[in-house]
C-alpha cells in the first residue's frame, strides 16, 4: 500500500497498520476534519439528514473527546477555517440548496455570530494568516479567483484573474509567503496543483491531473504537501498523495476503492486525518503513529 520512500519520509505510514474512524452512528456524514493550530481541538462538517443543504459544524476536544455543536441553521455551514489563536472561527453559510454560500465569523468563546463583508456572488475564506490577513476566492459571473481579506471583509488584494479557470483549496505555507492551491477549467478537465510566491507574485505549477485536484494541507514544517487527485475526475477514485518540495516527487499515502480526501496535518507531521466513504458513509478517519482505531466523536 506504501512504498518504503514514503516510509522514509512520514515514519508513521510504515507503523500505521490500520487506520481508526472518526465516527458518530447517529451522523449520515462528517466532513472536512479542520484542525486547531495547537493540535488540540478539531471543527467538522456533519450531517444529521440525508440532504444536501443540512450540514452543521461540530467541535471536538480531542484530549476529552468532547463534542459540541457549533451552528444550528436550517441550512448550509461548512468549510471553516481557525483563526491562529484558536479563540474563532470563520466558515461558509447558505440559506439555501442553490444558494450564494457568504463567509460569517464565530467567537468560540462568546458564541456571537456574525456576517463577514457583503459581497456578490461566492466569497469563501480558505485560511488566515498569523497577521490577519484571510485568503479566499471569490466567484462571480462563473470566474473564481483567489484574494486576500481584511478582517474587516473587505478587499486587499486580488492574486489571480486567469480567464476560464478556477481557483479553488488555497492555503498559505506556515511561514504565510506561498499559497498552494488548485486550478482547473470552469467547465471540468484537467487541473494543476499551483504554488504562488506571493513576494515574487510568480506561479509554479507542481503537479498536472486529467481530472480532479483538491483538498489541500501543508506540513507543520512546509516541506511536502498533502492533496487529493481523483484523475477521473467525479466519477473516479480519489486518494491522498504527498509532494515533497525537496525532489519534486509525489508519493500516494492512500490506496483504498473507496474516496479518500480532505487531508489534514493535525498539530504536528505525524497525524493526518481525512474523510473517506470505505464504510459506506463518509467519515473522519485518522492515521497515526499509534496502530489503533480512535473513535473519537462518540
Amino acid at each position: 500500500m506504501h512504498s518504503q520512500a514514503l516510509a522514509r519520509t512520514l515514519p508513521w505510514v510504515a507503523a500505521s497498520c490500520c487506520i481508526g474512524w472518526v465516527a458518530d452512528s447517529t451522523a449520515y456524514g462528517e466532513h472536512r476534519p479542520v484542525c486547531s493550530a495547537d493540535g488540540k481541538s478539531v471543527v467538522y462538517m456533519l450531517q444529521s439528514e440525508r440532504t444536501d443543504n443540512d450540514w452543521e459544524l461540530y467541535l471536538l476536544d480531542i484530549a476529552s473527546r468532547k463534542r459540541t455543536r457549533l451552528t444550528d441553521h436550517p441550512g448550509w455551514d461548512g468549510y471553516a477555517v481557525w483563526s491562529p489563536d484558536a479563540r474563532q472561527i470563520i466558515f461558509d453559510r447558505a440559506d439555501g440548496v442553490d444558494g450564494p454560500k457568504h463567509p460569517w465569523m464565530l467567537d468560540l468563546q462568546s458564541m456571537q455570530f456574525r456576517p463577514l463583508g457583503d459581497f456578490e456572488g461566492w466569497m469563501s475564506v480558505s485560511d488566515w494568516r498569523e497577521d490577519g490577513t484571510l485568503l479566499a476566492f471569490h466567484e462571480t459571473g462563473g470566474q473564481r479567483d483567489l484574494v486576500l481579506l481584511g478582517l474587516d471583509g473587505k478587499i486587499e488584494r486580488r492574486l489571480t484573474a486567469t480567464a476560464d479557470e478556477s481557483e479553488h483549496d488555497a492555503h498559505f505555507s506556515p511561514d504565510g509567503r506561498r499559497i498552494a492551491f488548485a486550478s482547473g477549467a470552469v467547465d471540468g478537465g484537467q487541473t494543476t496543483l499551483e504554488l504562488l510566491d506571493l513576494e515574487r507574485d510568480e506561479r509554479t505549477e507542481l503537479k498536472r491531473s486529467p481530472g480532479r485536484i483538491y483538498g489541500l494541507s501543508w506540513t507543520p514544517e512546509g516541506d511536502q504537501l498533502a492533496f487529493v487527485d481523483a484523475p477521473g475526475g467525479d466519477e473516479d477514485d480519489a486518494d491522498i498523495f504527498l509532494y515533497r518540495f525537496e525532489d519534486r516527487s509525489v508519493q500516494r499515502v492512500t490506496d483504498d476503492p473507496a474516496w479518500d480526501h480532505m487531508p489534514e496535518f493535525c498539530g504536528n507531521r505525524h497525524i493526518l486525518m481525512f474523510t473517506s466513504y470505505r464504510s459506506g458513509e463518509e467519515r473522519i478517519y485518522r492515521i497515526d503513529p499509534e496502530p489503533r482505531p480512535l473513535l473519537i466523536t462518540q
